[in-house]
């Protein structure tokens, strides 16, 4: 009986000791699995090896140093030192006997304590190794950007490390030293130390100098990011006050870390007085009282003056961190009124003006396209393509599972049957039908395509939303797409995929998910595979967890009729100087990542979007070969790359304010501009939106990223700001500010003047009655040859139904109005029967593609003749003449 019970307890004994480390080693290793079959074994293992390294440098730090001060101090100690009087006899034992075992507990104990904290670290320890200089330096210290954004984080760690083991080491010494009877009393009632307590002290008050030297070193750093006052970073007050004041400190520890050990041996009072008022005056007054004082009766009275070279600094790196100092800003120039001749000249632009607004499209969709009851459209995505050979701005949404609306929620089906979304529906931005509905160029199930843009593998295993795993090329037929009354049926061929088949492996997948059926379930075969991290967001974040990675990732349809999420990635930080923060931000990014991620095999590939970027070429550098060139994309993928919309947003309003460098300027806020709010809810600022458009001085139209900014408190515009986001010019941002002297009505001026409208106003009344529901659009600026036009959509939403219906197209134009049930019809209201810009023939193109080009040289020395004969240069021009003639002579 008692063997069986402690059999019994053994059994318990090893089942905790599963539970407490055998689960943490399953999710290890079956991440690894997940890491290798993708192929990113080195960041699964970097990681693991730089946080055991740090793990067993730090701990073994800690428990051998901690250890060694134990013994040391107890050894000297015991030697000329009798236990005090006060304590237990019982307490002695452990201070005695059992010290030396004590001792060893409590250094493994804090070792691993210490360790474990140093863990999380991994990541600032490589990068301090591996730091890529930014060839800048900040103004104040003249150190590079790389000393805070990759040494200083840290440097700040070992500081606060040194300080922990410090006051672990120096209190068991104080207090052995203590209980061991090296404070005694004289015969004059002074308590005296002994001389080994006097040499400890000694040596733990020099170290605690050093370290606190090295601490105020960093603190001189930690100035510019102070955020009192006007200027973000180091002031006037940081700079000629604190930073002395901290130079000072650094300088007075050090020499304090001799005199405290002097100190210690020959106890004089002019050292400890030195000591104290030196430490009070600097740190107290210095630091405390005399900033507070300079600041309010030197720096206020004439704060712009005191302040301003430090503003321009504040101005220059916000710029230079957030990529505004690139920002190209031009004189918007006003043209003559738009015709429409203007119009038939532009119709790149008017056809691609964007009339459905996401959230009304995504529910449209959403009724009209989901099939069935488990599919869901999570977002809709913009892009352009060329369809039928015209570049054309679409909107698109992909048709995934929603495991929540399955018609029977077991585990089979969630994990075995419907394992992956299908298709996706697509339709150009301002084309509707007779019912005011989207016109559809891909829909249904399958993919039925009105273009010549096809999806030939439409299945979906990864999405922006997905199951926590679903396991493939089981014996349960695998779900593929419904057709009429009978369901179609499929088997995952793709090349990713953990392998399952093993009872091994289904044990280990068992506890990771916590399910006995994985184990159990007679429907795994040898050759079944587990798909796990399907989410688009979470498997990009899992493989590269350094980079911030955007929440909203957009789908591309390729060449090959296969579909891919994009992901844009930023490397982020808060540790530029003098640059502005950001809450959830920091003070510095850049889109430097594009991750494309195969919706059908989850294979991820990261291009560099930005390969000037420090941060990301210094982790090029610790995981070679994971970054590629954003030329290796696929030209037909990377034609589909785009700006990221919330770092537009982002920058957008940043450069509101930091568009004004003169620092008087900035400081009187004289141009602070601001992006304009809605007229219908003052809480809610305008989107930037994309658009196909002519750009001034442009000869095509490309796709832009654009949004415009009113002045300060007015709803006027100021300005307009675009970002191009096609390959050859990709990032370029331009700012096209309006003249001063000159109104340029606002979004919310138009939307005032649209509701004032009578007839408009009378129409929105009927509408908005009982049982359907009025729904304004985003009011878009299009920018026309040196002219701008508004357009705003309008749609109606029964109360009854729930499909959004676009109903009416309301433009704007200088003092016009016009509402009408297509975009087409209220241009013609406002400028006339529009000519239509016939189609180009085949005899056409072939001129322009292949003639015209042939025929630039000669044009180019004709210019070059009639300029040479408008300066008078007569030889000039008849050596160019006669260049011309042989040139035309050589045409066949």
């Amino acid at each position: 009986m008692r063997i069986l019970n402690k059999l019994i307890i053994l059994l318990f004994a090893l089942f905790g000791l599963f539970i407490v480390l055998g689960k943490p080693f399953v999710y290890y290793y079956t991440d690894y699995l997940w890491y290798h079959d993708l192929g990113f074994e080195r960041v699964f293992f970097l990681k693991f090896w730089l946080q055991s390294l740090l793990f067993f440098v730090i701990g073994g730090l800690t428990g051998v140093l901690f250890y060694l001060n134990g013994y040391l101090v107890h050894k000297t100690a015991v030697k000329t030192g009798a236990f005090a009087d006060f304590f237990d006899p019982r307490f002695r034992i452990w201070v005695g006997e059992k010290y030396r075992l004590l001792l060893k507990l409590v250094s493994l104990v804090l070792a691993i304590i210490l360790g474990l904290s140093a863990a999380p670290f991994w990541e600032e320890a490589i990068l301090f190794v591996k730091a890529t200089p930014f060839a800048k330096a900040d103004p104040l210290l003249g150190l590079d950007i790389s000393f805070y954004v990759f040494k200083l984080p840290f440097l700040r760690y070992l500081a606060n490390f040194g300080f922990v083991l410090w006051v672990l080491c120096a209190g068991t010494g104080f207090f052995l030293f203590l209980v061991l009877g090296h404070i005694r009393s004289s015969q004059t009632s002074k308590l005296v130390l002994t001389t080994p307590f006097r040499r400890y002290l000694a040596l733990m008050l020099a170290l605690f100098f050093l370290r606190l030297a090295f601490d105020l070193w960093l603190d001189r750093a930690d100035l510019l990011f102070d955020e009192r006052g006007v200027v973000f970073g180091a002031g006037f007050t940081e700079a000629k006050v604190m930073l002395p004041v901290l130079n000072a400190l650094v300088i007075v520890s050090l020499v304090s870390a001799v005199l405290a050990a002097i100190f210690v041996f020959r106890p004089r009072k002019e050292i400890l007085i030195g000591l104290v008022l030196a430490y009070a005056g600097l740190y107290f007054v210095g630091l405390k009282f005399l900033p507070g004082v300079v600041h309010k009766y030197i720096v206020q009275p004439n704060e712009l003056e005191r302040e301003k070279k430090y503003l321009a600094y504040e101005i220059k790196a916000t710029r230079e961190a957030f990529g505004l100092d690139k920002v190209d800003e031009q004189e918007f120039k006003f043209g003559p009124p738009l015709t429409k001749e203007v119009l038939a000249r532009n119709q790149d632009t008017i056809k691609n003006i964007r009339l459905w607004d996401h959230q009304p499209l995504l529910e449209t969709f959403s009724q009209i396209q989901e099939i069935r009851t488990y599919y869901k459209f999570i977002s809709v995505d913009n892009d352009r393509y060329k369809i039928n050979n015209e570049l054309r701005q679409v909107m698109l949404s992909a048709r995934e599972l929603s495991y929540e609306d399955l018609p029977s929620r077991s585990w089979i089906n969630e994990h075995l049957v419907y394992t992956h979304g299908y298709g996706l529906t697509l339709g150009v931005v301002n084309e509707v039908t007779e019912e005011g509905l989207p016109k559809l160029l891909i829909k249904d199930i399958p993919p039925v395509s009105e273009c010549d843009l096809e999806v030939k593998q439409p299945a979906i295993y990864f999405g922006e939303i997905a199951n926590e795993y679903v396991i493939v090329r089981t014996k349960a037929r695998e779900f593929d797409y419904p057709a009429g009354e009978e369901n179609v049926y499929t088997t995952y061929n793709g090349t990713t995929g953990v392998s399952i088949g093993s009872l091994p492996r289904r044990l280990l997948f068992a506890i990771r998910f916590g399910s006995s059926k994985i184990l159990l379930s007679g429907d795994i075969t040898s050759e079944s595979k587990i798909l796990y991290h399907r989410s688009v967001a979470e498997r990009v974040r899992k493989a590269a967890p350094f980079i911030f990675f955007d929440a909203d990732p957009y789908l591309v349809i390729g060449n090959d009729g296969r579909l891919f999420w994009f992901v844009d990635g930023y490397t982020v930080s808060n540790r530029y100087p003098y640059s502005r923060r950001v809450k959830g931000v920091g003070n510095y990014v850049r889109n430097s990542v594009l991750a494309v991620v195969d919706a059908y095999n989850g294979n991820i590939s990261f291009y560099l979007k930005d390969a000037t970027d420090p941060i990301i070429r210094t982790y090029a550098k610790i995981f070679p070969g994971m970054f590629k060139p954003i030329t290796d994309l696929r030209e037909d993928l990377r034609r589909h790359i785009r700006y990221p919309h919330k770092l537009f947003l982002l920058q957008a309003k940043l450069f509101g304010a930091y568009h004004m460098e003169d620092p008087r300027v900035f400081y009187n806020q004289e141009d602070l501009w601001e992006i304009p709010k809605s007229l219908r809810d003052e809480r809610r600022y305008m989107k930037p939106y994309y658009t196909i458009m002519k750009l001034p001085g442009e000869d095509k139209a490309e796709f832009i990223l654009m949004i415009p900014f009113n002045p300060a408190k007015k709803h006027n515009l100021a300005a307009w700001m675009c970002v191009r986001c096609d390959p050859e010019n990709y990032g370029q941002m331009l700012v096209y500010r309006f003249p001063k002297q000159k109104l340029v009505y606002g979004p919310q001026q138009i939307e005032s003047r649209i509701n004032q409208d009578p007839e408009i106003s009378r129409q929105l009344s009927l509408w908005d009655q009982r049982g359907s529901r009025v729904i304004l659009g985003t009011l878009l600026i299009i920018p026309i040859e040196g002219n701008l036009l508004y357009v705003q959509p309008l749609y109606l939403k029964a109360e009854s139904g729930q499909i959004p219906e676009l109903k009416r197209v309301i433009v704007a134009y200088e003092n016009e109005i016009k509402m009408a049930p297509t975009l087409e019809g209220a241009l013609n209201a406002i400028f006339g029967e529009i000519e239509k810009k016939p189609k180009a023939t085949a005899q056409m193109q072939k001129i322009r593609q292949e003639i015209l080009p042939s025929l630039k040289p000669i044009f180019d020395i004709y210019l070059q003749a009639e300029e040479a004969l408008k300066q008078g240069d007569l030889e000039k021009f008849g050596r160019l003449w006669r260049k011309l003639g042989e040139l035309l002579k050589n045409k066949p």
